[in-house]
């Protein structure tokens, strides 16, 4: 079945495409227009929040994501940039962050568990999940099962696969850190894998 597109939902999928391919500066204009046609519009509410996000604007982005998962409440997207604006939140300008209050940790968990119920296959919600449970030191073999649940939709994620060597790490189970995290340091073309590699190693 096919059905014509309104206006509005045009320029949010064209905001949203430009967005995506991180020419948020591009986007801005489409998602005000689109916005300007739909308030309401849970996409262009959720790239608005996310090119926010993307120019380092956080208490503008808050709004935006608050309103797209408002509009509607299966946008797994939407759910997942709201998490992650939290917990920049809580870090310093070099991306460090010694601990996240109780009552933000309890909202990012409930928006990423969300996330990941509305579209298990998004294995960002998973990692930024473990992360989060990293920082507190909470709920550590949670989040390892959980990261090897991510893994079967992503196998190989080298990014994942560091994730659960540092909580490894942080449970003293050096030799099983250890072991993931020399097969990545090994196997990475990327730099910035390699480097957190050895730095876990």
């Amino acid at each position: 079945k096919v059905s014509p597109l309104s206006e509005g939902e045009t320029t949010a999928y064209l905001g949203d495409l430009l967005a995506n391919t991180r020419r948020v500066e591009d986007a801005e204009p489409y998602l005000q227009k689109a916005l300007a046609l739909d308030p309401n519009s849970s996409m262009a509410n959720n790239s608005m929040g996310f090119v926010k996000m993307r120019q380092r604007k956080y208490p503008e982005a808050k709004p935006y994501l608050e309103k797209a998962i408002s509009a509607d409440s299966k946008n797994h997207l939407a759910f997942y940039n709201y998490a992650f604006l939290l917990s920049r939140e809580g870090q310093d300008e070099f991306g460090y962050v010694r601990s996240f209050p109780a009552e933000k940790a309890a909202k990012m968990r409930e928006a990423l568990n969300k996330s990941i119920q509305l579209n298990p296959a998004y294995t960002e919600s998973y990692e930024l999940l473990a992360f989060v449970n990293l920082v507190n030191n909470e709920q550590l073999n949670e989040s390892v099962q959980l990261l090897k649940k991510a893994l079967t939709h992503q196998p190989g994620d080298e990014q994942i696969i560091l994730r659960i060597a540092e909580i490894l790490s942080r449970q003293e189970r050096f030799d099983d850190a250890k072991i993931l995290a020399e097969r990545v340091a090994k196997a990475t073309t990327e730099p910035d894998i390699k480097s957190r590699a050895d730095g876990i190693l």
